[in-house]
C-alpha cells in the first residue's frame, strides 16, 4: 500500500511540473498542434515516468552474513490456507475501478445525448459534412463530422458558427476529446488530468478561433456571434462554440500572439523530462551479495525435509535493493505443495503487502531443490518470511520471533 501512494505522489510532481511548464511556456506561444499533442502526451507521461525501472547507479555488493538473519524457524502444514485480514489492495482497486467507471459512464451518457438530439433533429449535407437543425435549446457545436445548430440560429450568424465548427472538424478535435476522456477516465484520481482536459477544450477553441479570423471575418464581429451563443446544451466530448469562453481567449481573438522563441520554448520540454525522469526512473542496479554465492557453492545444502528447506532458503532469499531507502517492512506467507517425487509444486502467495516482496520469495521457489524425505510427500506447507530494513528489524524480531527474517542493511 505504501508503494501506492509514493507512486501517485510522484505521479502528481511529474504532471504538476508538465502543466506548470505548459502555462509558462507553451500556452497561447506555440502552434497549436504542438499544445494540443503536449497536453495529451503529458498526461500520460507522468503516469508512465514513476513506472520506469531504469538501473543507472553501480550495483551495491552486500554481505550475506548482513543480510540474512538466522533463527528459529516456524513453519505450519496446512490444507486449506485462507486469510481473514482485509486484502487492502482489492479495495483499492474497487475504489479505483468505480472511479473509472463513473467517468465512463458520464461519457456514456453524453453520446446517448448527442444521438437522441440527432435523432429527432432535421439532417442535411453540406459536402462532407453533416449539418443537424435542432428544435431543442442546444448551443451550437460539432462532434466528428456533424455540426449541430439550433433552429432558432439566425440566418445570419450560421455562416460563422459553420465556419468555427469546420475548423474543429478538419483538426479531428473531436477524437482528441474522446482520448483525453479515456486518459481521463483512467487517470481520474489525478486533478491535473482535469485541468489538462480543460486547457485542450482551450486549445481545440483558440485553434478554431484563430482559423475563423485567418478566414477573413472582423474579430469584433465574431465576438458578437460568440456572446449570443452562450446559452444552451452541448456536450462536454462535444467541441461547442461557446465552449471555454473565457477573458484568455477572448485576448486571443482581439489581440495577435507573436509566438517569439516558439522553438527554444519547446526544446525547453527536453530537459524538463530529462529530470523528472532522473528523479523518479533511475534506479540502483540489482544489489550483488557475492559471498552468498560463494556460500553456496562452498557448502551446498541438501534438502531433506522443512527445516533444511528452511535453512536452503535463507541462502537464497535476499531483500529487494530497489527497496532499501524506502524502509519497508513485509511478512510474505508461502503456500507449497511437495508431490510424490519431492518436487516443489503448487507455490502460492497466501499473504504479502508488496508485490515486490511476493516476487522475491516466487523467484526463490522457482528454483527449490526436490525433497528427499518421504514423509513429507504429498503434503501441503506454509511458511512466513520476514522482510525488514535495519531500522525496522527489531520491532518485526519482537513480533515475529520465529520467522525467517530477511534483513536490508
Amino acid at each position: 500500500m505504501h508503494t501506492i501512494f509514493i507512486y501517485i505522489i510522484e505521479v502528481l510532481i511529474c504532471s504538476g511540473v508538465l502543466t506548470a511548464i505548459y502555462s509558462l511556456l507553451l500556452e497561447r506561444n506555440t502552434d497549436f498542434r504542438f499544445c494540443r499533442l503536449y497536453l495529451l502526451l503529458s498526461v500520460v507521461v507522468s503516469a508512465v515516468i514513476p513506472m520506469l525501472n531504469i538501473p543507472v547507479w553501480s550495483a551495491e555488493i552486500i554481505p550475506a552474513t548482513q543480510q540474512i538473519v538466522i533463527g528459529q524457524i516456524e513453519a505450519a502444514m496446512v490444507e486449506n490456507a485462507s486469510s481473514s485480514s482485509i486484502n487492502v489492495g482489492l479495495i483499492v482497486a474497487v475504489i479505483y475501478g468505480l472511479g473509472v467507471a463513473i467517468c465512463a459512464s458520464s461519457v456514456v451518457v453524453q453520446l446517448l445525448n448527442i444521438y437522441r438530439i440527432s435523432k429527432k433533429a432535421n439532417k442535411s449535407r453540406d459536402g462532407r459534412v453533416t449539418i443537424v437543425r435542432s428544435e431543442d435549446k442546444i448551443a451550437s457545436f460539432s462532434f466528428f463530422n456533424t455540426i449541430y445548430i439550433s433552429s432558432q440560429t439566425s440566418a445570419e450568424d450560421i455562416e460563422t458558427i459553420l465556419a468555427h465548427e469546420r475548423s474543429h472538424i478538419a483538426h479531428n478535435h473531436s477524437l482528441e476529446r474522446l482520448v483525453m476522456e479515456a486518459i481521463k477516465a483512467l487517470l481520474w484520481w489525478n486533478p491535473f488530468a482535469w485541468i489538462a482536459s480543460k486547457r485542450l477544450t482551450e486549445a481545440h477553441e483558440f485553434e478554431a478561433d484563430s482559423d475563423v479570423i485567418s478566414s477573413g471575418y472582423e474579430a469584433k464581429i465574431y465576438v458578437t456571434t460568440l456572446l449570443k451563443h452562450l446559452f444552451g446544451y452541448s456536450p462536454d466530448i462535444a467541441n461547442g462554440l461557446h465552449n471555454s469562453l473565457t477573458k484568455k481567449r477572448l485576448k486571443m481573438i482581439l489581440k495577435s500572439n507573436s509566438g517569439r522563441y516558439a522553438l527554444l520554448r519547446k526544446l525547453a520540454v527536453v530537459p524538463v523530462l530529462a529530470i523528472l525522469i532522473s528523479l523518479f526512473s533511475f534506479t540502483e542496479a540489482q544489489a550483488v551479495a557475492k559471498e552468498a554465492e560463494q556460500s553456496v557453492v562452498s557448502n551446498p545444502i541438501t534438502v531433506t525435509d522443512l527445516n533444511s528447506f528452511n535453512m536452503w532458503i535463507k541462502t537464497q532469499i535476499q531483500y529487494p535493493a530497489e527497496l532499501k531507502e524506502q524502509n519497508l517492512s513485509d511478512t510474505v506467507f508461502a503456500q507449497f505443495s511437495v508431490d510424490a517425487t519431492g518436487e516443489i509444486k503448487d507455490v502460492k502467495i497466501v499473504k504479502s503487502q508488496h508485490k515486490a516482496f511476493a516476487d522475491q520469495v516466487l523467484k526463490v521457489f522457482a528454483k527449490a531443490p526436490k525433497w528427499e524425505d518421504k514423509k513429507a510427500f504429498n503434503r501441503t506447507f506454509m511458511i512466513p518470511i520476514v522482510f525488514a530494513t535495519q531500522q525496522s528489524n527489531k520491532d518485526v524480531a519482537n513480533n515475529n520471533p520465529n520467522h525467517i527474517r530477511v534483513v536490508a542493511y
